[in-house]
């Protein structure tokens, strides 16, 4: 006993000197569900003085109990004791589980037992498994340095020496979910028994969690290409491709090699080391945090799933956020899908040796380089390394999640046809900013203008931006979703297509379409509401882009309240400020400010950053649009029935679900659409009699925010009817075809933007109008011809008149005079 206390006390020097480590989750208590009221027992991997002392230090810090290393063999097993697993391994000896501390497991399974069968059954124990890993570094394959400087699941004395010395201040704390024993406690087997078992589940336990920290280990580079190339199925594409082109198979070859450098990554743990001490010092700098939730969920699916994630993009520094938020929640920093854009000196090699592979915007019908890069995917999967792609394939100028790009998906899809060693998880991660760093550049193309191209200038640029504030980043994991799993409910044949390399089924485009639009509707309903996208989303439904202090104050709170008793997911996450707070953070960020008036003051902005507004306004527009078009309803009409407004509602849903992605089938939106009436009519802005909904009385406070509510529809509105007006104008006159509606139909919203309000994003985008006449096709409420022009059908009509009433009167004016105008001159 005295001797180990000496040697504790010697390995607590170096610990306190050269160990700083970090915990993961940062509030295991709570994200854990850890029940302090109950006996917690820790189990560690091995037997380890070091690790035991990190674990009394963290203990202490979260008021856990005291971890205590239980002699002999007691009758009553001390809360906090402390179990180790396995001995270590010195000189390729050891291993095997510590029968001393498999004897007390058994003491503690009986104890369980006993107060199972007796009447006091309020006490279970609890096994609290950590892990402890020095860096994260995984080590290059063929390493001898990676024997030193390297942490793996066994540490000779001299090599924690090493490892305190270059990896002490890069360490991992990592608490697990507690096992309740009672759940692994039988009556009908006998404590060896539940033993062995226990033991084995978290042998797999650790073992699976070090690969989610660590990662496979680092391949050489070139082997890597020389693999690609030679695989038997780049072979029979390269022996293609030479015979179709008449040349050489040598030149082949060296073409496939030349795609394969040009793609693959150059993973380098040193540049990430460099990368997340540089960004940390940039966040700290520009960012007043980021909020990161649902980690946890990552972090369990990374034990035993290959992962891929995919993000929302809305700035370039979403490429660096992602990977150095998951590098510090204790996983594995994900290989991403770059733009070949971004290759360029010095950002492209820095990337590509911090995890990016890069690919064409259009592989162009490039057979030999579809190969390769599929090759290159299904490699990385199939040894186990996360992946990262964005499934808009380019930044949202607009502030809307973008329509799917399919291909990597597909990609995906038949690399898990093919067969991967793990079962693939798909992570959805909403990423939103109260301040866009790129906000200057996007004006100019918000406005319609050119994207500049990314260059070693516009890094240079960067200085000034960095001397701003940006408030706080917000990071959310979505819903997972398990792709074998989907595959099963979808298409339960899959299976029969293991093995084939590239497999091109019948269902797979249908599949992967229907799957990009689920995964951008978790993206969308774990979206987080700021100070500056409410602000924005208020402010821009005003005439003026102006509005007074209190009244903000009012609409404010009318939408929190929104998010709280009608949630639109329950993914969506809502900061904890009053609506003074929000309007005061808006404007300490310099995107509104607040302006002086003897009968109250009055919140503003500029033109040019109201424009911006839409951006942020647009992030969530998807959360406010159904109580914004139930209170449009009564913009020219007193009173509706229920009845009415859910018929109504239903037939703009299959719109609005194509363009906002939204998460509910038919029937959840029916009950959606009833809890925000309900809303109304619990904060007087609607008076309910029987079945009849009235809007309250003009004069009323209540009246003023159910008709702000409602513009928040306008822009929505106005871009369905003009398709509509467009297409109805045509009834009995020539038809017109797919591209000249679209231009049409953005020429005219051109020009109301710049006549009547602001020159907003929407009036550019021309996904949304491509969206809107596709949703009009697979309602049959359009048909191409033969010579692909569009003809009506005559519900189109009634769609549009319920369009138009769901605007104030100045705006269907405005749309129908423009329209004419419009019209004549397309005669001309």
């Amino acid at each position: 006993m005295f001797l180990n206390q000496l040697y504790q006390k010697l390995v607590s020097v170096p610990l306190k000197l050269l160990v700083n480590s970090k915990l993961l989750p940062e509030d295991p208590i709570k994200d854990l569900e850890i029940d302090l009221d109950a006996p917690i027992y820790y189990v560690l991997q091995r037997r380890s003085t070091s690790s035991f002392l990190m674990l009394k230090e963290k203990a202490k810090l979260l008021s856990l109990p005291k971890p205590i290393i239980v002699d002999g063999q007691p009758e009553v097993i001390p809360n906090g004791s402390v179990f180790f697993l396995q001995n270590k391994i010195l000189f390729g000896l050891g291993g095997k589980p510590v029968k001393k501390y498999q004897n007390i497991l058994a003491n503690l399974i009986t104890t369980q037992k006993d107060q199972l069968n007796s009447d006091n059954k309020t006490s279970n124990h609890q096994l609290l498994p950590v892990s402890l890993y020095w860096g994260r570094n995984p080590g290059k394959e063929n390493s001898l340095l990676r024997l030193l400087f390297t942490d793996t699941e066994s540490a000779t004395p001299l090599r924690k020496i090493f490892l305190f010395l270059f990896q002490g201040r890069n360490s991992f704390v990592r608490i697990s979910k507690p096992i309740d024993l009672k759940s692994v406690v039988t009556p009908d087997c006998s404590e060896s028994s539940i033993v062995t078992k226990l033991t084995r589940s978290l042998r797999i336990h650790f073992h699976r969690h070090r690969s989610a920290a660590m990662g496979p280990l680092i391949s050489n580079r070139k082997q890597l290409i020389n693999n690609l190339v030679f695989s038997d199925n780049v072979s029979k594409v390269i022996k293609r491709e030479a015979k179709a082109k008449s040349i050489p198979l040598q030149k082949a070859q060296k073409q496939a090699e030349k795609y394969a450098k040009e793609i693959a990554s150059a993973y380098s743990y040193k540049t990430v080391r460099i990368l997340e001490s540089a960004l940390t010092h940039l966040w700290n700098k520009i960012y007043d945090g980021v909020e990161v939730r649902n980690a946890e969920k990552v972090r369990e699916l990374a034990a035993t799933h290959e992962i891929v994630y995919l993000p929302c993009h809305r700035s370039h520094i979403d490429y660096l956020l992602l990977s150095y938020t998951l590098y510090n929640e204790g996983l594995v920093v994900p290989h991403i899908a770059a733009g070949i854009n971004l290759n360029f000196w010095p950002a492209g090699p820095i990337l590509r040796r911090g995890g990016a592979f890069f690919l064409r915007r259009s592989f162009g019908g490039n057979k030999l380089y579809t190969a390769v890069f599929n090759e290159y995917i299904f490699n990385l999967m199939d040894r186990g390394i996360p992946l990262k792609f964005f499934p808009e394939g380019g930044r949202s100028r607009t502030g809307r999640l973008l329509p799917p790009k399919t291909g990597l998906l597909a990609m995906t899809v038949q690399s898990c046809l093919r067969g991967t060693k793990k079962p693939i998880a798909i992570i959805p991660v909403y990423i939103g900013y109260e301040r866009m760093f790129e906000g200057k550049s996007y004006l100019n193309e918000l406005r319609g203008g050119e994207k500049k191209k990314e260059s070693f200038g516009q890094l240079l640029g960067i200085r000034k931006t960095l001397k701003q504030a940006f408030g706080k980043v917000y990071l959310n994991f979505a819903e997972p979703l398990q792709l074998n799993q989907y595959l099963d409910q979808r298409q339960p044949n899959w299976g029969e297509y293991k093995g084939q390399i590239a497999a091109k089924p019948s269902w797979l485009n249908p599949l992967v379409n229907d799957l990009s639009y689920t995964l951008m509707e978790r993206i969308n309903a774990a979206v987080t509401l700021n100070s500056i996208s409410l602000t924005s989303l208020i402010l821009l439904s005003t005439e003026r882009s102006a509005i007074g202090r209190k009244e903000l104050e009012s609409q404010l709170e009318l939408l929190i309240r929104f998010n709280q008793q009608a949630t639109y997911s329950e993914e969506t996450n809502m900061p904890e400020a009053s609506p003074q707070r929000i309007i005061q953070q808006a404007i300490d960020l310099g995107i509104v400010f607040n302006v002086e008036n003897p009968m109250g003051d009055i919140i503003t902005t500029d033109e040019k950053t109201a424009i911006l507004l839409t951006y942020y306004r647009n992030n969530i527009l998807h959360i406010y649009m159904t109580p914004a078009l139930i209170a449009s309803c009564f913009l020219n009409c007193p009173s509706m029935t229920t009845t009415a407004i859910t018929k109504d509602l239903m037939r703009l849903f299959p719109l609005l679900k194509k363009e906002l992605f939204l998460h509910w089938d038919e029937a959840e939106f029916k009950h959606y659409i009833g809890k925000n009436i309900e809303l109304l009519v619990q904060r007087n802005l609607l008076n309910r009699k029987a079945n009849t909904l009235t809007r309250a009385s003009e004069s009323s406070e209540e009246f003023s925010l159910l008709f702000s509510l409602a513009q928040i529809a306008r822009p929505t509105l106005l871009r369905y009817g003009i398709v509509l007006t467009i297409l109805s104008a045509q009834a009995g006159h020539k038809n017109i075809n797919r591209k000249e509606l679209e231009s049409r139909s953005q020429q005219l919203a051109q020009r109301i933007a710049a006549l009547h309000s602001l020159n907003a994003p929407e009036a550019f985008d021309k996904n949304l109008f491509r969206n809107t006449v596709g949703v009009l096709r697979e309602n049959s409420l359009i048909q191409v011809t033969e010579n692909n022009n569009y003809e009506i059908n005559s519900d189109l009509v009634e769609l549009q008149d319920l369009i138009l009433d769901r605007v104030n009167i100045n705006s269907k004016h405005l749309l129908q005079t423009t329209a004419a105008w419009a019209g004549k001159k397309w005669d001309e």
